[in-house]
């Protein structure tokens, strides 16, 4: 092993016990698999046959899936956000719990439809993606009680990150409020933004969206290196962020540094059999790296190796420490 993947597998080994919060949208993300054999006589549709109803698979999703990732890399993850007190907030908590994640920072609301996103898919390809949510905002005594279980606990804190999938549960009042309790402790913060709220990203660590999010947010194209080296550093001054990544699927990322340096992380060649919840794991091993003494060039690194690992599985799913080793002593990273 060279000297580098040595270094990369020790600041691995250091996410041992990183306590990271995981401020965001919870959900609950579920899969049928059945064989698609004919087209309905009804309409121009696959009729999937599923012989085994019963056995639908479920995941944390959303935040849920970033804070599974942490914990399957050896961290800690402190959940914050909103659930209800439905059917689906019961088997998300009960996930969590057996993936040994605390859920008594989680706030339940009895009005509140906690988000589920049902796949059904055949062959390992999806056919459907049936979502039931309620376009609603967390409550004031809700956000009032997120703010106050974070600054309880901010101070044993190494690392946060706030995933944003417009849900409902992240709010600007309150990254604005837990973001300065974070700043008194200097805990890193990391942001996976929508860019519906891109305030969010203001004067935070790390900010990192995928190149058609930093599109948005920018107005600009970026479908070649000059458009995004330009896009990119439009943003990182709009922000003012010590650093922002654009992530690129199968082209891998891009890193900018405040202090002006561009670093083009090449993505790594094989086969996708399924993208969901990559951009989870990405900053899920963004923040335990840098919080375990690596650059952010380092991280992000290992973030693109990591990412490359959980596109080969399907559904919602994480990487866990010993992958993350094994892509580092290929030439993965």
């Amino acid at each position: 092993m060279t000297a580098q993947k040595a270094d990369w597998a020790r600041i691995v080994q250091a996410f041992g016990g990183k306590r990271v919060g995981v401020y965001g949208d919870y959900m609950l993300d579920e899969m049928l698999r059945g064989e698609a054999t004919r087209i309905s006589p009804e309409a121009p549709v696959p009729v999937v046959l599923i012989g085994q109803p019963d056995l639908c698979e479920a995941y944390p999703g959303g935040a849920g899936n970033v804070a599974a990732n942490v914990a399957a890399l050896g961290g800690e993850a402190v959940p914050w956000g909103v659930v209800g007190k439905d059917d689906s907030a019961g088997r998300l908590l009960a996930l969590l719990a057996s993936l040994k994640i605390p859920c008594a920072t989680l706030v339940r609301e009895t009005q509140w439809l906690t988000p589920r996103k049902l796949r059904i898919a055949a062959h390992q390809h999806q056919l459907l993606r049936v979502d039931f949510e309620r376009g609603s905002k967390a409550s004031p005594k809700s956000s009032a009680s997120i703010v106050r279980s974070f600054s309880r606990r901010a101070a044993r804190l190494d690392a946060l990150i706030v995933s944003d999938y417009q849900k409902g549960s992240v709010t600007t009042e309150v990254c604005q409020r837990i973001f300065r309790r974070a700043r008194q402790f200097r805990i890193p913060i990391f942001v996976d933004p929508k860019p519906a709220l891109p305030d969010l990203c203001r004067g935070v660590t790390v900010v990192t969206p995928n190149r058609q999010e930093a599109e948005l947010m920018a107005g600009i194209s970026m479908r070649d290196s000059r458009e995004l080296e330009r896009g990119g550093r439009h943003l990182l001054k709009r922000f003012g962020c010590e650093y922002l990544l654009i992530t690129r699927g199968s082209e891998g990322m891009t890193l900018f540094e405040a202090a002006g340096a561009v670093h083009s992380i090449a993505g790594i060649p094989r086969p996708v059999y399924d993208v969901t919840g990559a951009g989870d794991t990405v900053i899920a091993v963004l923040a335990l790296a840098y919080s375990s003494g690596a650059t952010m060039l380092q991280a992000a690194k290992l973030a693109n190796a990591a990412a490359g690992r959980v596109v080969l599985k399907f559904g919602t799913s994480q990487t866990s420490r010993r992958e993350l080793l094994e892509a580092i002593g290929g030439d993965q990273a």
